[in-house]
């Protein structure tokens, strides 16, 4: 069966998977996600299209602010923004 089955005294219920999430609370993914704050490096490396290794040296050379949390190291979303469109005036 697709979906979770429901026992109730009076009998058996099926509810499909959004059904469910609905009822717990959760998201079914149909509400529009807000922008992330912070991307990591090679979530940042792979939506630039470069190598991880690549992008770090983007990253030293283009002197891209990063912030550290912890040992993690994120590029903040609207500098990564910046970033990328001052990386296509210069191309063009």
């Amino acid at each position: 069966m697709a979906g979770q089955l429901l026992i109730r005294e009076t009998g058996i219920e099926s509810f499909t998977k959004e059904e469910s999430q609905l009822m717990l609370g959760q998201s079914t993914g149909a509400t529009p996600q807000r922008p992330k704050m912070f991307i990591d490096i090679p979530t940042a490396a792979g939506m630039a299209g470069f190598s991880l290794r690549h992008f770090r040296r983007l990253i030293e050379e283009d002197q891209i602010p990063i912030v550290q949390i912890n040992r993690k190291f994120f590029i903040l979303s609207r500098d990564f923004n910046n970033w990328e469109a001052t990386r296509r005036t210069k191309a063009a």
